[in-house]
């Protein structure tokens, strides 16, 4: 019974942290300008293979960092540490 009780606690944290990442997606960034900047990257990240191909690894690389850096979902992470940093001062 023991074994049981800690995956469900960790199945609950994962959930908490999801449902307040899920709700403060709804709230940042506002306007459509982010979301299509979003979609605008993901396709060109389907460029990665054909640059990886030629032989340009680093540079595709460099695009999935970018993307990462401002991605909504980097967004979202900073907005959330920064509501958490904010509570505990």
């Amino acid at each position: 019974m023991r074994k049981r009780i800690r995956p469900i606690r960790l199945l609950d944290d994962l959930w908490d942290k999801s449902d307040r990442y899920r709700r403060l997606g709804l709230e940042l960034p506002p306007g459509d300008e982010p979301r299509t900047r979003d979609l605008q990257e993901h396709h060109q990240l389907v460029d990665l293979v054909d640059l990886v191909e030629d032989g340009r690894a680093a540079e595709a690389a460099q695009l999935m960092r970018d993307h990462i850096t401002h991605s909504l979902t980097a967004t979202a992470i900073s907005a959330l540490e920064g509501r958490e940093g904010a509570r505990t001062v």
